[in-house]
């Protein structure tokens, strides 16, 4: 974990929380957006939200991997998160709390997707040593 975007995970998470009160995430790339936007910083050089590129190499399951660059013009630094995906409800955990039709998120969904989110925090790396 950086201990840095732990830190302002924490200090920040409400904002992710009334994203996902709003409206449910259509996927986890929207996840791993509202963790960047909450990690961010106000400093150069720090993750952006509008520089995140996923790599989805699976089917009806597999793994995602999402590379997020910094807010530079030309990103030198580079985090990346993992998440494994399933096919159903029954092996994916996002499909499991999406169950919904046109109804608002409740406060169980909305718990659930703090998780997924407190997992992409877990889970960002740097993806190369400066």
């Amino acid at each position: 974990m950086i201990k840095e975007f732990v830190d302002r995970w924490e200090a920040n998470k409400s904002s992710v929380e009334a994203v996902f009160r709003a409206d449910h995430p259509d996927d986890y790339k929207d996840i791993v957006k509202a963790v960047i936007e909450a990690i961010k910083g106000e400093e150069y050089g720090g993750p952006d939200p509008n520089k995140i590129r996923e790599i989805d190499d699976g089917d009806y399951q597999g793994t995602l991997v999402f590379v997020i660059g910094d807010n530079s013009y030309k990103p030198y630094t580079y985090w990346c998160v993992r998440i494994e995906y399933g096919s159903c409800s029954g092996c994916d955990t996002l499909k499991a709390i999406r169950r919904y039709g046109s109804d608002p998120p409740t406060d169980e969904q909305v718990k659930g997707y703090m998780t997924l989110a407190l997992h992409v925090v877990q889970g960002l790396r740097l993806m190369f040593e400066p």
